[in-house]
């Protein structure tokens, strides 16, 4: 199949779109439409190479595959072995770790399975996914392994008329399901090959669809496909539905770019769309480890080190163009000599067997010194398997769904006054700090917490439906109705951001309702701040580069949602003569100052989702025991909670 300029041209516009939505330039919060238009490319340009060959009788399968490792897998092979080089000096164990895992998946064009299964593409823990963009190629290895057979077969039992339909079936099938799927399912919808497939059919049905066009209509039809992709990438965002049926509309201009065939156009042709173009695959493999690195270091919002970022992907796309595109394309510019299976196999095997041994090896903590582990050895969620007792059924799957989350106490397990701590994992992160308040003021907490179940009646969550923490979760609230009058008082927690973006804040309400009616003292416990990034991996990287550590300088857009549902509660409670909202000032603070860093200048925070540490918690406990707050709670317990048992000695220090 003869080169385009035109196609080149597009793939540049592309890979542009994505480069500047990775490091949020000029507005293209759409950007990633870029791969949307890549998989229209790669359908139109397999599908061409698959019949242009069959016309010759030179088409085989085989071959095909084989040319598709030669174009996909060496330059993906060296960025994996960069990484796991680079990253012995610069990962911290878990990010390593990853790291491995993420290179594993990639080179066997399963990582969109991976990153389908851990977090969404537009979530915050994304940026600390170094290969996550090597979904889109598993995607299209995916589609390739089965399309070349499917058209074989099909040629062979019916006409090409009827193969058309045939695609056109298809391609109608994967574009509804993919509406749908973005609606119900849409992390599924994104990453994986059945909402994908469409797309490069689009591209399929092009080539087996010639058209020829005047030079102005031609002209016009350009224009048009261009601005429309340029629109959608202006218009759209990470809260776009995605891919549901507005991906239509890049999928769309990309076709009218590509039917076109202006292959002289100055908008397409000229030298700067075909430099990138044919660096487009390179620098897409470089461009988002390169960003991901600006993440890793805080250094996102900095303007000079983001378009050096930039500077720098180009640069590392046109090397990795030159040197290793060169050295193994079909007909190679350098080292002609060497074999396909040298090309390709050694690469793989190096990336394959250092991923292996790091994560095998969990990430070589080893690496860290002594002071590095001690000083982050609680910085960690108050894990069951760790003497706590949150009941994280979907993070261990040894964990049994029922009574097994029930049983766990805090505090003086000695105390007449017993106190239930109820929720989420936000509740499972104050296992320290009631454990601490307990011991203190002799009281024994029961604590029942597991994924995503913040305090309600209903059966509303936050998580997966179908996943075994809403099990646990509809066995825990099923506890907590039939047993609230048991306890002298009860603590609510939960991570009320999430429940207030989705609506479901009536279900706390009545559960709070319920618990005042039913217990003698009802403590609401607020969402902790939640950060841009996750601050405890920023602590610890300044901890491995000897840098000063200033949680000032990270953002905190994601603590919207958190600090409303936090004013809705603190509200709520003023309602009520026995329920208390403790803010979050009485809890993190330094000598009574507002704070997100303990006295060491270590974070309360664990996480970007707002979850505290072991240590966070303990801090907690300690500055809220200085609070003015605290004597508040200790007066109202000892006004409500020792009605109900007479005759009680009141201990506090």
């Amino acid at each position: 199949m003869e080169f385009r300029r035109d196609i080149n041209g597009l793939r540049a516009v592309a890979v542009v779109l994505v480069v500047l939505f990775h490091f949020g330039l000029l507005g293209m919060q759409g950007g990633f439409i870029g791969v949307d238009v890549f998989f229209v490319i790669s359908g139109f340009l397999m599908t061409g190479i698959i019949y242009s060959r069959m016309e010759k009788n030179t088409f085989t399968i085989p071959r095909f595959y084989l040319d598709r490792c030669r174009r996909i897998i060496p330059a993906l092979a060296f960025v994996c072995v960069f990484l796991l080089m680079v990253g012995w000096f610069l990962l911290l164990p878990a990010d390593y770790q990853t790291l491995g895992k993420e290179v594993l998946g990639s080179l066997a064009f399963v990582s969109n399975l991976i990153f389908w299964k851990h977090a969404g593409y537009f979530e915050q823990a994304s940026h600390d996914q170094w290969l996550l963009h090597t979904w889109s190629l598993s995607v299209e290895w995916q589609f390739y392994l089965i399309y070349p057979v499917l058209i074989v077969a099909l040629r062979k039992v019916v006409s090409a008329a009827n193969t058309r339909w045939f695609l056109w079936a298809m391609l109608i099938f994967s574009f509804g399901l993919s509406v749908y799927a973005s609606g119900k399912w849409p992390t599924s919808a994104f990453f994986l090959l059945p909402t994908r497939m469409w797309e490069m059919l689009a591209g399929s049905l092009i080539y087996l669809y010639p058209m020829t066009f005047g030079r102005r209509t031609g002209k016009t039809l350009e224009i048009a496909g261009l601005l429309i992709i340029v629109v959608c990438a202006v218009s759209f965002s990470a809260e776009t539905q995605w891919p549901g049926w507005l991906a239509a509309l890049p999928v769309f201009g990309a076709a009218l770019v590509i039917a076109s065939s202006q292959r002289e156009s100055l908008l397409t042709g000229n030298r700067v769309a075909q430099f990138l173009g044919k660096t487009s695959y390179s620098l897409y493999l470089w461009h988002w480890p390169i960003a991901v690195w600006l993440f890793y270091f805080g250094l996102e919002h900095d303007m000079r080190w983001v378009l050096l970022a930039v500077a720098a992907s180009v640069l590392a796309g046109w090397l990795s163009f030159t040197f290793i595109e060169g050295l193994a394309g079909s007909k190679p510019r350098y080292a002609p000599a060497l074999k396909p299976r040298s090309l390709i196999g050694g690469p793989v095997a190096a990336a394959c067997a250092l991923a292996s041994i790091t994560f095998v090896a969990n990430g070589f903590p080893d690496r860290m010194s002594e002071e590095f582990r001690r000083t982050t050895a609680d910085l960690v969620m108050p894990w069951k398997q760790s003497g706590w007792c949150f009941h994280s059924v979907e993070t261990f799957p040894e964990l049994e769904v029922g009574e097994a989350g029930l049983g766990c106490e805090l505090g003086d397990r000695s105390a007449k006054v017993k106190g239930l701590l109820f929720g989420d994992s936000f509740a499972g992160h104050y296992d320290p700090f009631w454990d601490d308040i307990g011991q203190h003021m002799s009281m024994k907490i029961h604590s029942v917490s597991t994924n995503w179940c913040y305090p309600s009646l209903g059966e509303e969550y936050t998580g997966h439906y179908t996943g075994r923490g809403y099990q646990q979760c509809l066995f825990n609230r099923k506890y907590l109705e039939d047993n609230l009058s048991d306890f002298d008082f009860v603590v609510f927690a939960g991570q009320w951001g999430a429940v207030h973006d989705k609506q479901q804040m009536q279900g706390v309400f009545d559960a709070v309702a319920m618990a005042a009616d039913k217990s003698a003292l009802v403590i609401l416990m607020p969402a902790p701040t939640n950060f841009d990034v996750n601050v405890k991996n920023m602590y610890q990287r300044s901890l491995l580069f000897g840098t000063t550590f200033d949680i000032s300088r990270f953002h905190k857009e994601r603590d919207e949602a958190a600090r409303a549902a936090n004013l809705q509660l603190a509200q709520l409670a003023s309602q009520f003569a026995n329920v208390m909202y403790f803010d979050r000032d009485a809890l993190f603070n330094v000598d009574g100052v507002p704070s997100d860093v303990t006295r060491e200048n270590i974070p309360f925070s664990l996480d970007e989702s707002g979850h505290i540490s072991v240590y966070g918690a303990r801090m907690a406990a300690r500055a809220f025991r200085q609070s003015s707050l605290f004597d508040e709670f200790a007066d109202m317990a000892m006004d409500h909670v020792e009605q109900r048992i007479p005759e009680r000695r009141y201990v506090s220090n």
